[in-house]
C-alpha cells in the first residue's frame, strides 16, 4: 500500500500523520508532534516571532526527513489560525517553502472546520451514521461543525483558542488560577458562544453525537483515563462526561504549573494552556446543554488526506 502524509502547522504544535492508503481508506502508520508554539505572543504583537518560525521550520524539516525514510509518496502541508491571522503569515509561508520545497496551504476557518469534519467521519463510523456536532479546539481558534453522514449542514470558526486565551486571561500561568481569572476566562468564552447561530443547537430529545478533536480534547481523555503513555488507539473513542470534565478543570485550576506537569496523562508542554482549553470545552458543552463528548483521533490531518484522495479520483 502507498504511504501518504499530512503536516498540520497549528498555533501550539506542528503535527505529522503518515497513513497507508488503499481505495480511499487510510490506516494511520505513524504520528509525530512537536510543540513549536508558532502563535506565541501573536495576540499582543500580531506577528509570528522569529524564534517560533525557526522552531516550526525545523520541525517540518524533521518530519520530511522521516517521510523520505519511510518512502512516503505524497505529502500535503496546511496551516491554520496562527498563520492566517499573522501580519507576516505570507512571509512565513515563503520562508517555509524556501527551506523545505513544500507549498503551504493556509486554510480559512471554514475550510479548517470542513477538513476536521472529514477527518472525524473518516475514522469514527458512528459520526457517519447520523447527526453529529464536531468540536475542534485548537491553540488559536475553535471550530464547530454540524452535519449528518458526510454532509456538512453548518460550520463556523470562533476566536477561542487555548494559547490565545491563556495569553489574554491567564498571564501568571505558572501559578494556580485565581477565581477572578477563571471567571473572566469563562465569561469571554460565553460571550463568544452567545453569538453562535441556532442551527448548531439540537432540540431536546433528538439524537446527536458530539465529537471532540484537537490536543485539548485528546489530552483530557488521557487525564481521564490516567494513562502514563499516550496511545492513540486507547484515546480514540473515549467518552468524556461533562461532570467529570468539570471536576478535572477544578483540579487543574488549583495546581501550579509544576504540579500540572506531573499529572498523569498531561504532556508537560501543554501544562500551561490546558486550563484555557478545558474551559472552552466545558463552557461549550454547558452552553449547548450537552452531557458528554466522544474523543476522535481522526481530525484535520486525516481530513487533508481524504480530501486529497477525493480530488484525485473525481
Amino acid at each position: 500500500m502507498a504511504l501518504w502524509a499530512a503536516i498540520d502547522i497549528g498555533t501550539n504544535s506542528t503535527r505529522l500523520l503518515v497513513a497507508a492508503v488503499e481505495e480511499g481508506e487510510f490506516i494511520p502508520r505513524e504520528r509525530g508532534l512537536v510543540t513549536t508554539r508558532l502563535g506565541a505572543d501573536l495576540t499582543r504583537g500580531g506577528r509570528l516571532m522569529e524564534e517560533a518560525q525557526g522552531r516550526t521550520i525545523e520541525a517540518v524539516a524533521g518530519f520530511l526527513e522521516r517521510c523520505r525514510a519511510l518512502g512516503v509518496e505524497r505529502i500535503r502541508m496546511g496551516a491554520t489560525s496562527a498563520v492566517r491571522e499573522a501580519a507576516n503569515g505570507e512571509e512565513f509561508s515563503r520562508r517555509l517553502k524556501a527551506a523545505t520545497g513544500l507549498e503551504l496551504e493556509v486554510f480559512s476557518g471554514e475550510r479548517e472546520a470542513g477538513l476536521s469534519f472529514l477527518g472525524v467521519t473518516g475514522q469514527l463510523p458512528l459520526a457517519a451514521a447520523g447527526p453529529t456536532l464536531v468540536i475542534d479546539i485548537g491553540g488559536g481558534s475553535t471550530e464547530l461543525i454540524r452535519g449528518e453522514g458526510r454532509e456538512i449542514a453548518a460550520a463556523t470558526s470562533l476566536p477561542l483558542g487555548a494559547v490565545k486565551l491563556t495569553e489574554s486571561y491567564l498571564p501568571a500561568w505558572q501559578a494556580p488560577v485565581t477565581p477572578l481569572q477563571f471567571q473572566c476566562l469563562r465569561q469571554k468564552v460565553a460571550e463568544v458562544l452567545a453569538g453562535v447561530e441556532e442551527k448548531f443547537f439540537t432540540p431536546a430529545g433528538e439524537p446527536l453525537l458530539v465529537v471532540g478533536v484537537g490536543g485539548t480534547v485528546t489530552t483530557l481523555a488521557a487525564i481521564y483515563l490516567g494513562v502514563e503513555r499516550y496511545v492513540p488507539e486507547l484515546i480514540h473513542g473515549t467518552l468524556l462526561p461533562r461532570e467529570r470534565l468539570e471536576e478535572i478543570l477544578e483540579n487543574l485550576c488549583r495546581l501550579d504549573l509544576d504540579s500540572r506537569k506531573k499529572l498523569p496523562g498531561l504532556q508537560p508542554e501543554r501544562a500551561d494552556i490546558i486550563v484555557a482549553g478545558t474551559a472552552i470545552l466545558t463552557t461549550l458543552l454547558q452552553h449547548f446543554n450537552l452531557p458528554e463528548v466522544v474523543v476522535s483521533e481522526g481530525d484535520i490531518l486525516l481530513g487533508m488526506l481524504v480530501e486529497l484522495w477525493e480530488s484525485l479520483t473525481d
